[in-house]
C-alpha cells in the first residue's frame, strides 16, 4: 500500500462498467496465456532470529502482473486478493490451486489492501460467510462481498461520509482499511491523520470502532454520532492489512527491501494492538529475516499467517 497515492475515478456506473470492462479484457488476455498459479518462494528469508517467520505456503505474490494484497482464510480455503480485484482460492490443506475470477467490483482504484470474513452468511451460501474488502484507494469504501469458488457478487457497500463537519481531520477520507471484529460482532476502520513523509518518522493512524451492520440492512454510511470509540496509535512503519482475533488487532507492516540494496528502505514487522486499552502492546521486528513485503495476515486456526508481496508466500508468524 501506498499512502501518498490517491487514486481516483469517475464515479457513476457508466465509468465503473468501462474501468471493469478493461480490467476484464486484462485479466481474460493474461489468463489465456497461462500464468502460474503457484510458485515456491525462494531466496526471500535471511538467517533467521527467534521470532523469524516460517514459509507455510509457496504460493506466489505478484499475479497476472498485479501486486498480491489481502488474505482471507475461511476453514482451510485461502482467498488471495491481487490489485485491481484479482482473486484466487486455495486449499491450505492439499495446497492446491482451487480457481481464479474478479470481483465485480473490479476496478484499478480496487486495491483489495484488506480482506476479512465476517459472521454472517449470505442468503443461499452455506460455505463461506460475507467477505470484506477494503477498497483503500477512491471512496475508501468496504465492499462486502458473496463469495463462493465460482465468483463474487457485491451485497453490501460501507463508507465513512466524508462531508462530517465535525470530523477529525482526514477521518473520512482515509478508511483505508477496513477490520472485521468477529467476537465482538463489530467492525474497525483505519485513518491516517498525520502521515509522515520520512519513514524515520512517525505516522499517525486513527482507529475508529463502529457496529457490523446486518447484511439485510443494504448500503450504510457511518457518521460521526455512530463511533463507538476511537484512538491513535503511531508507528513508523507503512501500514498494510490487517485481522482481529480476540481484543488483539495484528498489524503486517513495512516494505520490501530491494535486490542488491546496501539500504532498507522500511522496517519489516507485526504490530499487535490491544483494543482493550487501545495502545500497542508490541512490534515484532522481521527486518534481518524477511526481504519480502508484508501484505495482510490472517489465521488458519490457531496460526497466525502473513501473506507477502513478490515471490509471496504465506508465512507462519509465531510467538504472538
Amino acid at each position: 500500500m501506498k499512502h501518498n497515492q490517491t487514486q481516483t475515478h469517475p464515479r457513476g456506473a457508466a465509468a465503473f462498467s468501462a474501468a471493469r470492462a478493461l480490467a476484464l479484457a486484462a485479466f481474460a488476455t493474461l489468463a489465456a496465456a497461462g500464468a502460474p498459479a503457484t510458485a515456491t518462494a525462494a531466496g526471500t528469508a535471511t538467517a533467521a532470529g527467534a521470532g523469524a517467520p516460517t514459509l507455510e505456503h509457496p504460493f506466489v505474490g505478484t499475479y497476472r502482473r498485479e501486486a498480491q494484497q489481502g488474505m482471507a482464510i475461511h476453514k482451510d480455503t485461502a482467498f488471495l486478493f491481487n490489485n485491481t480485484g484479482i482473486v484466487r482460492m486455495y486449499n491450505l490443506k492439499t495446497q492446491e490451486f482451487i480457481n481464479d475470477y474478479l470481483l465485480d467490483t473490479a476496478a484499478p482504484e480496487n486495491h483489495v489492501n484488506c480482506a476479512n470474513f465476517g459472521v454472517e452468511f449470505p442468503e443461499g451460501n452455506s460455505a463461506y460467510p460475507a467477505l470484506y474488502v477494503s477498497e483503500c484507494y477512491g471512496q475508501r469504501r468496504c465492499f462486502v462481498q458473496n463469495v463462493s469458488a465460482a465468483g463474487a457478487k457485491l451485497i453490501q457497500t460501507l463508507k465513512v461520509r466524508r462531508d462530517g463537519k465535525n470530523m477529525k481531520p482526514l477521518t473520512a477520507d482515509y478508511s483505508f482499511d477496513w477490520y472485521v471484529d468477529k467476537d465482538g460482532k463489530s467492525l474497525y476502520f483505519a485513518a491516517i491523520t498525520h502521515d509522515a513523509k520520512n519513514r524515520t518518522d512517525e505516522s499517525d493512524y486513527l482507529i475508529t470502532k463502529v457496529r457490523l451492520p446486518a447484511l439485510s440492512e443494504g448500503d450504510v454510511t457511518f457518521t460521526e454520532k455512530d463511533f463507538l470509540d476511537q484512538f491513535t496509535i503511531r508507528f513508523r512503519h507503512l501500514s498494510q492489512g490487517g485481522v482481529i482475533r480476540g481484543d488483539r488487532l495484528y498489524l503486517p507492516v513495512g516494505c520490501l527491501k530491494p535486490a542488491g540494496a546496501k539500504k532498507d528502505p522500511a522496517d519489516r514487522a507485526l504490530i499487535v494492538v490491544d483494543l482493550g486499552k487501545r495502545k500497542i502492546e508490541k512490534i515484532m521486528d522481521f527486518s534481518k529475516d524477511l526481504t519480502l513485503e508484508p501484505e495482510d495476515a490472517d489465521f488458519h486456526g490457531d496460526k497466525l499467517l502473513m501473506v507477502c508481496g513478490q515471490d509471496g508466500g504465506l508465512w507462519r508468524i509465531k510467538g504472538i
